[in-house]
């Protein structure tokens, strides 16, 4: 993965049952700097941030302070009314119809980077109409999670970073994880990259509140092991609310992978509790398999990638892999002849979908790069099959008999 130009640095660590079995740390924290990646590197972990959330309000309700079924309002009472009643439990998992301020992109690429308080934040969305009735579809919002954040300070009285700080990291002696800012100095913290013109580029800035109870947490591969550890032995929140956190709910008649701040699916025959994040310059995964009849270890997975490119999501499978001892695959770099190169280079459009791939060589090697797409080399498996340095699961299957055409394969679909 390292090998790849557009990445940076990596930190994973591994848990099993209650205990940490692996934390390690590869690559550059600071490429500027030459600074090296430690298991103590703080890493933005974006949306990973929402489980930190939506526990925080469990706790509040355990507490009597906080009723699922109320309507935003009744915390919030500034916040407009809709044409359609909102209530937490509907903006905990992403069925309220609020829209995302994430999906504006003149916001996300020009006002980001401004400290904005809450106030300016939530004003940016507040008089948007919902997306759909409440609970009848199901659609990701950051706006929603946002808004938990200020449920949970005028409910507790305290801003959510303190809220957090007190209730969660103190207690449970997660000391390389907190809030995010722009300002203080935070020992350890890593710098982030995207991928511009082939090579690394500092990642653009953001307002250390604009992501908020979305998104604004820091933190370490190990101390998400160990936090997700508690969450689930019962030291963040009674089993009963880490239940609801843990079940997908149904929007309307469709079933969803989505709880409380968490998604659940299967992943090789076994329950998987997980949640991603990405933030510029940043991305990550946590993940975990719960011990079941068959399998009576839980393992815990963390991957923290100080890259925009490098997906956590995808490397987290392969670590998970190796942690259970699964078969892994292991792509080749074969060498290319220039007139193999010239033969698969070229211009391939999809059929039925607004899509093209450009295939080209550099430095004896074939690329690809996708509309709207970074560049990412092609790794030669011989018999005209190539995997990209990207996800090595994907696959660009030529004809033997020409090379103006090829098959993609994704997630084992063509």
């Amino acid at each position: 993965v390292l090998a790849d130009p557009a990445a940076a640095g990596l930190s994973i660590a591994i848990a099993r049952n209650n205990e940490i079995i692996f934390a390690k740390a590869y690559g550059k924290a600071d490429v500027e700097f030459a600074v090296a990646a430690t298991p103590d590197s703080i890493f933005r972990i974006g949306s990973v941030t929402k489980q930190f959330t939506a526990a925080a309000i469990m706790r509040l309700v355990e507490q009597g302070k906080v009723n699922l079924d109320a309507e935003i309002q009744t915390y919030l009472p500034d916040f407009p009314k809709k044409q359609w009643p909102v209530t937490v439990r509907q903006i905990l998992n992403h069925t309220s119809g609020i829209w995302s301020y994430t999906d504006d992109d003149k916001f996300m690429e020009r006002d980001a980077s401004l400290e904005l308080t809450p106030t300016e934040l939530i004003a940016s969305f507040s008089e948007k109409p919902l997306d759909f009735e409440p609970g009848t579809q199901w659609n990701y919002s950051n706006s929603a999670y946002y808004l938990l954040g200020s449920v949970i300070e005028k409910v507790s009285a305290k801003p959510y970073a303190a809220f957090v700080q007190d209730e969660f990291f103190t207690p449970l002696k997660l000391t390389h994880t907190r809030y995010e800012s722009n300002s203080d100095i935070i020992p350890g913290r890593a710098q982030g990259y995207s991928f511009k013109d082939g090579k690394l580029a500092n990642d653009k800035s953001i307002g250390a509140d604009v992501p908020g109870a979305a998104g604004s947490l820091l933190s370490t591969a190990t101390d998400l092991c160990n936090w997700e550890i508690a969450l689930s032995s019962g030291k963040v929140v009674s089993p009963e609310s880490y239940t609801q956190m843990t079940t997908p709910i149904t929007a309307g008649e469709k079933p969803t992978n989505y709880g409380f701040g968490l998604q659940i699916n299967q992943w090789e025959g076994r329950k998987r509790i997980s949640h991603g994040g990405g933030i510029f310059g940043f991305n990550s995964m946590l993940l975990t398999l719960p011990a079941d009849e068959k399998n009576p270890d839980t393992i815990t997975v963390a991957v923290l990638s100080n890259s925009e490119r490098i997906n956590s999501g995808r490397f987290a499978d392969t670590v998970t892999r190796y942690a259970l001892g699964l078969e892994v695959f292991q792509p080749k770099d074969l060498d290319l002849s220039e007139s193999d190169l010239a033969r698969f280079s070229g211009e391939y459009a999809f059929e039925g979908i607004p899509l093209e791939i450009r295939l080209f060589a550099r430095d004896g090697k074939l690329w690809a790069q996708a509309t709207g797409q970074s560049e990412s080399r092609l790794l030669y498996q011989g018999n005209n099959e190539f995997r990209p340095t990207f996800d090595t699961n994907v696959k660009f299957v030529f004809p033997a008999a020409n090379a103006d055409s090829f098959v993609l394969h994704q997630r084992g679909e063509i």
